[in-house]
């Protein structure tokens, strides 16, 4: 009786205990950090095509966003004040480029453009996982979600700002003559590392194209913007 009492108390030491350590959520503001004097700057690139107008401009250009203040604090949410700067391409000069404040919730991320409240980040973060970008303005619904979970983008950015990452895409539509793309890509404890944005159409009355190719290769109008990061400092 001894013998199989002492082969149960053996086993027993192999069963995996479980603490509640072990299933702690993720810290889900470490991917959108917001100490006071957190800055961030970004490479940006603009890519404007107007073939009816005979247009075909590139723009570049940096953006800083900084941390300056919190606003209010309640029980459920902390809003911030960003400055939003510009330095255009040959200029030493930042000028203000548009308002931004962004809201702390329990469990998401809005950052608030020109009055304009849009959740980026809700959580938890998982594949699968979807929410509304335009929960918290009168915009018709847009469902987005989380596309990938520590994948490095190549694209990004030239530094390995973070190997855990969130990548979240808000809006991926293709057609014959349209293309709507949208994603953005965020790292922990630096924010938001990369973004880039698709809004083109090609259209026969514009010009004649080749609907064999991909829409991508004959554009006759729209947009095309990438945000990378550059420089980054940890606030107070």
């Amino acid at each position: 009786m001894r013998k199989y009492l002492h082969i149960v108390l053996v086993l027993l030491c192999f069963v995996p205990s479980c603490k509640k350590e072990d299933a702690k959520p993720v810290d889900w503001t470490e991917y959108y950090p917001l100490a006071i004097g957190t800055t961030r700057i970004y490479e940006c690139t603009k890519i404007t095509i107007d073939v009816p107008a005979d247009i075909r401009d590139t723009a570049t250009f940096l953006l800083r966003e900084t941390v300056k203040s919190l606003i209010s604090e309640t029980k459920n949410c902390r809003t911030f004040a960003e400055n939003c700067e510009i330095k255009e391409e040959g200029s030493s000069e930042w000028k203000p480029y548009f308002s931004l404040s962004v809201q702390q919730y329990d469990h998401a991320v809005v950052r608030v453009k020109d009055n304009v409240p849009l959740q980026v980040l809700k959580f938890p973060a998982k594949m699968g996982f979807t929410w509304d970008l335009n929960e918290f303005n009168t915009f018709d619904e847009q469902r987005i979600s989380y596309s990938a979970i520590n994948y490095i983008n190549d694209d990004a950015a030239d530094v390995l700002w973070s190997d855990s990452t969130l990548e979240v895409t808000q809006s991926d539509f293709k057609s014959l003559y349209t293309y709507q793309y949208a994603v953005e890509q965020y790292g922990k404890n630096v924010g938001m590392l990369y973004k880039k944005t698709i809004d083109v159409e090609s259209q026969p009355n514009h010009a004649k194209i080749d609907l064999t190719k991909d829409i991508e290769e004959r554009i006759t109008k729209g947009t095309i913007s990438t945000f990378r990061l550059k420089q980054f400092s940890n606030g107070k």
